[in-house]
């Protein structure tokens, strides 16, 4: 220790007295402990003390450990160490960890510009891609295979969203083109037989009568294509349903009244069909009473004189179905995966003859999945139709 630490060793024995040196320090032989640190000594304590000391010229630190056999003091080892050497050391191990230090931030930062490189280039590309979408691009896709999964998820969720972008728009063209066309058909036909009118082509009062009788028709169609756009806009904006317990049988057999006058000008036999006398189902009312009416508006149109439209109801463990069946022609197989889409119809000129707009169904869809439910079709040509929507139980 001596040696390699450049710190004095001294042996004291009890009363103070140096004992033994290291070879180079037989000077020392002879030499007493002070007062105050023979008193710590004796004690049995550790000592450390940082100043001058009477032996030497420079500030020291100074260590007492005591020697204790049978629980006495019986001397002493005092280690010495100049305070200008340990500050040295101090001070070369500050400038090691400095110098470690500035190394260590020279590595991190050239690590930090490669990883921000390697980070940049695919999120570069993502954003000149949405550029590119933003200014009316279509089928824009970013690389999902780099080294970073984090980008290639961020890539994933990118392309998604693009695709998504596309089918929207293509939808709304498609929306737009189907809106226009159907507008076009009754609006023809009105300004068609307003200027016969004017033109004083319906000469006799049948003529006349036929005539405005076709113009209110027409308008009649007008007015449900548009509320029923209405409708449909309304279910697809981010509205607050208010759900609330509903007695399914009594409500249905209300809304069921309102086509009560209709059913009978047709000789139509309505029911409910339920094993249950009381089925409650939380859901938004507004909703369920478009569903009920457009599913049953629907039933009567496409069912023949003295036909028969049934809406049965069943409850299991997880849902509860509401089944509207009518004594139609049926719906051909190819057309049913259709049926729920905007403007399908199945019969194209029966279908206006009765006033459809192609948009109950699709209405009806919209509603049930925004209350959680599910929709689903079935027909058998020549016996009529099943339209059931299923909502979970809560």
């Amino acid at each position: 220790m001596d040696l390699n630490l450049g710190t004095e060793v001294w042996v004291v024995d009890k009363k103070g007295a140096v004992i033994a040196t290291a070879a180079n320090h037989e000077y020392c032989e002879g030499n007493y402990l002070e007062t105050s640190e023979l008193k710590k000594m004796q004690s049995g304590s550790i000592s450390v003390y940082k100043g001058k000391s009477q032996y030497f010229q420079e500030p020291v630190i100074r260590v007492i450990i005591p020697i204790i056999q049978e629980e006495r003091v019986i001397g002493a080892i005092v280690l010495y160490s100049p305070i200008e050497g340990i500050n040295k050391a101090l001070a070369s191990l500050s400038q090691l960890v400095l110098t470690a230090g500035i190394i260590s931030l020279a590595i991190a930062f050239l690590i930090g510009i490669i990883l921000s490189r390697r980070l940049s280039r695919p999120i570069l590309t993502i954003t000149e891609a949405s550029t590119l979408i933003a200014k009316g691009q279509k089928q824009v896709t970013v690389p999902t295979d780099t080294s970073i999964e984090e980008i290639n998820q961020l890539g994933r969720t990118f392309n998604d969203m693009s695709s998504k972008v596309e089918a929207n728009e293509e939808r709304m063209k498609e929306f737009v083109a189907n809106v226009s066309h159907e507008l076009r058909s009754p609006l023809t036909s009105i300004k068609g037989f307003v200027e016969a009118l004017i033109d004083n082509k319906g000469k006799t009062p049948e003529a006349q009568r036929r005539f405005l009788t076709i113009i209110n028709n027409e308008t009649d169609r007008l007015t449900h294509l548009v509320n029923d756009l209405l409708i449909l806009s309304r279910s697809e904006e981010e509205i607050v349903l208010e759900a609330e317990d509903i007695e399914l049988k009594d409500f249905i057999e209300n809304v069921l009244a309102g086509f009560q006058s209709r059913a009978e000008e047709n000789s139509i036999n309505t029911e409910v069909i339920s094993k249950d006398n009381f089925i409650s189902l939380k859901i938004d009312l507004n909703s369920l009473h478009q569903i009920i009416a457009n599913l049953v508006d629907n039933a009567l149109k496409y069912s023949p004189q003295g036909g028969n439209v049934s809406i049965s109801l069943v409850e299991s463990e997880e849902m509860i179905s509401i089944s509207v069946r009518d004594s139609g022609l049926g719906i051909p197989e190819r057309d049913l995966p259709h049926i729920w889409d905007r403007f399908y119809r199945v019969d194209k000129d029966r279908s206006r003859e009765t006033g459809g707009t192609g948009l109950g169904l699709a209405i009806v869809k919209q509603l049930t999945e925004k209350n959680g439910g599910q929709v689903e079709a079935e027909s058998v040509l020549g016996k009529g139709s099943i339209f059931s929507v299923r909502f979970p139980k809560q």
